[in-house]
């Protein structure tokens, strides 16, 4: 029975084998055939994975007060959970300074185009384009501030000239395509053709079921927009957009940074229309004119704004060029390669390297397992699980970032994310000091049992979780792309980048020959052990350097609970010790951390109005109104004491409220005769003391509490001082 146990657990090793390096290499195959699909999308295309509103055309006759006219209704349908900015955006005619981009039309001819806002009452035959009120909502990016936008499928109408029949047009459109956690501009636009011929047989505009938006269309705001060489005449017309590459509108730079139209700038850059063609590499490449859509926001914008969804965010339109474009990404089969290549190198970071360490000290154990066969059987499993928890953070990742709308990384802005790794890894540590032993995550028991199989798998969780800070070559680009793609899109990538990462592992469980290079466990394997733990501290010690200061001292009296926790659970919680007591103990250490988590960091009351003692101005006040006189220094652990106790804030405080008091706060922890000078004046040479100086004469023998005292000794010492308070006592 133990021989077929043990093939079945052999088998199944086998396949989980299999069943990886089929993943990896179906994803190999995925990227390449992808990649070779996106490299025949042209200059500027869209590959398409990106959410992105869809533009469509109808043509209709208008009539009115007997005339014709063309009506071309440019219907913008919006992507399922996503909302595009109302051309007015928040109902001011364009006076208001929100944050997102309006929506903006325009139709372009060979040699003309129709951009300028129609006046609703004009004539049938008057050019122009009509933009119908949006829905009014809360915006989710900006909390406060109410917008119109367009949802679902929305008309805009444009009045078409005689010109425009019988011709090439293009309806070209310029939105902000926002969700309620993320924003993508998009530019594009689709062709469609007039048949003068045909307009008497066009069908009528006022038997649309859209008549009621037409009625209620407005002439289009006036977005500020220049260009290079634009004069003042010409500035403040609507912005137009050339079909699939046209520019945001923009703010008309300064006049003396202006240059002329068609003139190049010093590095050779040389405007054309909309566009600037820059110098950068054999011939040059044109993009769009850099600037900023909302000339308000920029004017309040702080310097170093970015683009993205947070409040009060300008949304830049620059066109970045980059050191080596060619690993930039521009599709998914791109992505999944370079993702592949990222999470590999990612091995190499700093920010991974203890965990390997301790990933390494695995290896060494599981050498030391049983015969050969049985050593192949522990090291391909041992490595299969550390690359299932590699896998398996990268997809929690995707998840957790994609739903949060954070960016690679930007879980460390979070110091409660940072807090709870440097708990994980000093734990750790001490782990590998041999000061207790936790079985999940003991990384130097590896035998027989459940616990040695999730000790890898866990190990693979921590150092992903640790490599999130690093973003390794390639990493980058890889990222910036897939945050600006629909969930299953960026999870496809967070995999290919997981699989990277996770692929040297995968490579020694096709190889578990390869353990018989590593040398058997010994004594040596304690003083590895113990070299591991140094490599953790010191994760630990940097994790310390990003917490914010206010946090460092609360950080440091957790992690001595720790300490202290992990030390009961070694002494009383082995496996020598009866159920009873590991039950108990194992209870007990959580909830001391718990308890020290939620001491240290519990909120505090606003920090009393202390006044830091000066000589000249607290002779001043002495005599003219009630002095509360604190003597303290940071070497003295009784006054720490009686700040965290008796003289806490709150309390101080309210003291200071009661009875018209003056704070003010005598620090001694450096050398000052001035301070020393004032306690022996007091009858005191040591501290702690608080002094209560009266208002009026009795300012001259003020009431003295020296060393340690209680909340009631204070109140008692008050009311000798000051007398009756002058005010109620407030919750």
């Amino acid at each position: 029975m133990r021989k077929e146990n043990k093939i079945m657990h052999l088998n199944g090793v086998f396949f989980c084998s299999r069943v990886s390096l089929a993943v990896l290499v179906w994803l190999l195959c995925a990227a390449f055939s992808l990649h070779a699909a996106d490299l025949s999308v042209p200059e500027g295309g869209s590959t398409g994975l990106g959410p992105r509103p869809e533009v469509t055309v109808e043509v209709f006759r208008e009539v009115r007060a007997g005339e014709d006219g063309v009506l071309a209704v440019v219907w913008l349908e919006m992507p399922s959970g996503y909302h595009a900015y109302a051309n007015d955006m928040d109902g001011s005619g364009g006076k208001g300074s929100g944050v997102g981009l309006p929506t903006v039309v325009t139709v372009r001819g060979a040699s003309s185009q129709v951009s300028a806002p129609a006046q609703a009452a004009a004539p049938v035959g008057t050019p122009g384009i009509l933009y119908p009120p949006g829905r009014e909502i809360m915006d989710p990016l900006s909390p406060g501030q109410r917008v119109q936008v367009y949802e679902g499928r929305a008309p805009v109408f444009v009045r078409l000239p005689q010109d425009h029949l019988d011709r090439d047009l293009t309806a070209s459109v310029s939105l902000l395509l926002c969700s309620d956690r993320n924003c993508l501009p998009y530019r594009g636009g689709v062709g469609f053709r007039v048949d003068g011929a045909t307009l008497g047989q066009l069908p009528r505009a006022d038997d649309q079921p859209w008549t009621e938006q037409l009625r209620t269309a407005r002439p289009g705001v006036q977005v500020a927009s220049t260009r290079l060489g634009e004069d003042a005449a010409t500035a403040g017309q609507p912005a137009s957009t050339a079909a699939g590459s046209g520019t945001f509108p923009r703010v008309a730079p300064a006049a003396d940074a202006t240059p002329a139209k068609g003139t190049q700038d010093a590095q050779g850059a040389q405007e054309q229309g909309d566009r600037v063609t820059i110098p950068f590499g054999k011939g040059g490449r044109s993009v769009p004119l850099p600037g900023m859509p909302d000339a308000q926001a920029a004017a309040n914008a702080t310097e170093g704004a970015v683009s993205g969804s947070l409040p009060g965010t300008i949304h830049w339109n620059f066109a970045p060029r980059y050191q080596v474009p060619e690993l930039e990404v521009s599709g998914l089969g791109k992505a999944l390669l370079l993702g592949l290549l990222a999470g590999l190198l990612l091995n190499l970071m700093p920010c991974v390297l203890p965990v390997i360490s301790l990933k390494l000290s695995g290896f060494v154990a599981v050498a030391g397992l049983g015969g050969d066969e049985a050593r192949r059987a522990h090291f391909r499993e041992h490595n299969l699980l550390f690359a299932a928890g590699i896998m398996a953070w990268f997809l929690l990742l995707a998840f957790i970032l994609g739903g949060a709308g954070l960016a690679w990384g930007q879980l460390f802005q979070r110091p409660g994310v940072v807090m709870g790794l440097l708990m994980v890894v000093f734990g750790l540590g001490l782990s590998m000091f041999g000061l207790f032993t936790l079985p999940v995550l003991d990384l130097k028991a590896v035998g027989a049992g459940g616990s040695s199989r999730a000790q890898p798998f866990f190990t693979g969780l921590v150092a992903t979780l640790l490599a999130t800070p690093c973003s390794g070559p390639l990493l980058g680009g890889v990222l910036g792309w897939a945050f600006q793609q629909p969930p299953e899109i960026m999870a496809f990538v967070f995999t290919s980048v997981g699989m990277g990462m996770a692929l040297p592992y995968l490579v020694l469980a096709a190889r578990p020959g390869l353990v018989r290079h590593f040398p058997r466990p010994g004594a040596w394997t304690g003083t590895l052990e113990q070299l591991v733990g140094f490599f953790l501290m010191g994760t630990a010690v940097y994790l310390l350097t990003i917490l914010p200061d206010a946090w460092l001292m609360p950080a440091l009296v957790t992690l001595l609970a720790v300490a202290f926790a992990a030390w009961i659970w070694g002494r009383w919680g082995g496996l020598d010790a009866s159920p009873r007591r590991r039950t108990v103990v194992r209870l007990t250490a959580p909830a001391l951390v718990a308890v020290a988590v939620w001491l240290a960091f519990a909120p505090s009351a606003p920090p009393a109005r202390w006044e830091p003692f000066e000589p000249a101005t607290f002779r001043a006040m002495l005599g003219r109104e009630p002095l509360i006189v604190d003597f303290t220094a940071d070497w003295c652990p009784n006054c720490k004491l009686l700040e965290q106790t008796t003289l806490s804030s709150g309390a101080v405080s309210e003291w200071a409220r009661r009875y018209g008091a003056r704070l003010v706060r005598v620090d001694l922890t450096a050398e000052s005769p001035e301070a020393q000078a004032l306690l022996r004046s007091l009858g005191s040479s040591s501290i702690p003391v608080v002094a209560l100086f009266p208002k009026g004469l009795l300012s001259a023998s003020p009431v003295v509490l020296r060393d340690l005292f209680t909340t009631g000794q204070m109140e008692q010492a008050l009311l000798e001082a000051f007398g009756k308070p002058k005010q109620e006592w407030t919750d």
